[in-house]
């Protein structure tokens, strides 16, 4: 029995020394131990395998949640890309309007400029003609001479025109650095740094870069309220913004009535809230709870990527630890309610 105990599982010896101590097994005892210690060795190997299943699998599956997680910053930028995409067009135009009559505007003040320039010159050699030859003269003479020059060169014409012009501009130019001081709210839509956000400022930022998406079909209703800054990735609940209200827009112009968006911000307890509301198509109840699941849509074939909610809610809920709620009636229109839970900055927003 020493040699057939020196082959033994080590589990199995310790076992049969502490029982049998130097007792001698017969022979039937010897086949039991021998079948109990094939169960040991196989129990063993069994173990091995599955051991090195489990660390594959592991490997594997942090191997696919990395990828998982990968993918999906890259869906959330691909989203973030369509959506400022799809109203390029429009901010280019919400652009390139005021760009173009404050660059027409310019143009015209160069002109006006030469005809100032020409008239002060007509001045100058009338001045020196009176220092020159005073006698020769008459101020009736010289006034007509002025006269003459202010009206070729339509003087009063040009400071009458004058304020407009720069009161245009100036207008446009404001119009314009709003546009990309909004579009700089979308520039880090896909950073997760928290800062101090103010969502009022949001809003106006998302209402100016989807503002040539909503002005023919759209009036809005703004009831922002007096809320406290809070601790948020501005850019990203900018991008939920923009995808409720171009959402908005798009089940507005669905219908024949006048569409009307009211967006309001409140604060309730711990958190602030903002609702969107449309008098839209509205959102059939089967469909109601599937609005937040990724690739879900109700949109024709190829409009739209139904990532759109789901990325929303993420933003949301699981970075920042909020709410967003939908209610809506089929021709009715649809309420999208966001929360967010109040960890104040610094003053309260107006």
């Amino acid at each position: 029995m020493t040699d057939t105990m020196n082959n033994l599982h080590r589990l199995l010896k310790r076992q049969l020394h502490n029982c049998l101590k130097n007792t001698e097994p017969n022979s039937e005892l010897e086949s039991f131990i021998n079948a109990i210690n094939e169960s040991y060795m196989t129990y063993d190997k069994e173990r091995l395998l599955l051991e090195r299943s489990i660390d594959i699998s592991s490997r594997e599956y942090n191997e696919n949640m990395q990828k998982i997680r990968t993918l999906h910053s890259q869906l959330v930028q691909q989203e973030k890309m369509a959506g400022i995409g799809q109203l390029s067009a429009g901010v280019a135009h919400e652009i390139n309007n005021p760009l173009g009559y404050t660059q027409s505007n310019l143009e015209t003040l160069k002109k006006y400029l030469e005809k100032i320039k020409t008239f002060l010159d007509t001045l100058t050699t009338l001045e020196n003609d009176t220092k020159t030859n005073p006698d020769n003269i008459a101020i009736e003479q010289l006034w007509q001479m002025i006269q003459k020059s202010m009206a070729d060169n339509k003087i009063n014409l040009i400071i009458d025109d004058l304020d407009d012009i720069i009161d245009e501009s100036v207008v446009g130019l404001n119009r314009i650095e709003k546009i990309v001081k909004s579009l700089l709210g979308f520039s880090r839509a896909s950073s997760m740094e928290f800062e101090d956000y103010d969502l009022n400022k949001g809003i106006e930022d998302t209402l100016a870069v989807a503002h040539n998406e909503i002005k023919y079909t759209t009036k809005v209703i703004k009831e922002l309220g007096k809320i406290p800054y809070i601790r948020a990735a501005g850019g990203t609940i900018n991008q939920v913004l923009l995808n409720l209200i171009v959402n908005a827009v798009h089940a507005i112009k669905g219908t024949a009535h006048e569409g009307i968006l009211t967006i309001k911000t409140y604060k309730k307890n711990n958190f602030i809230y903002c609702s969107v509301t449309d008098n839209g198509t509205g959102i059939a109840k089967e469909n109601l709870n599937s609005i937040f699941t990724p690739f879900f849509t109700t949109k024709p074939v190829g409009v739209g990527t139904g990532l759109g909610l789901s990325i929303a809610y993420d933003i949301i809920v699981n970075k920042h630890h909020g709410k967003i709620n939908a209610e809506s009636e089929l021709g009715k229109g649809t309420t999208f309610i966001i929360s967010l839970p109040i960890k104040e900055g610094k003053e309260v927003a107006s």
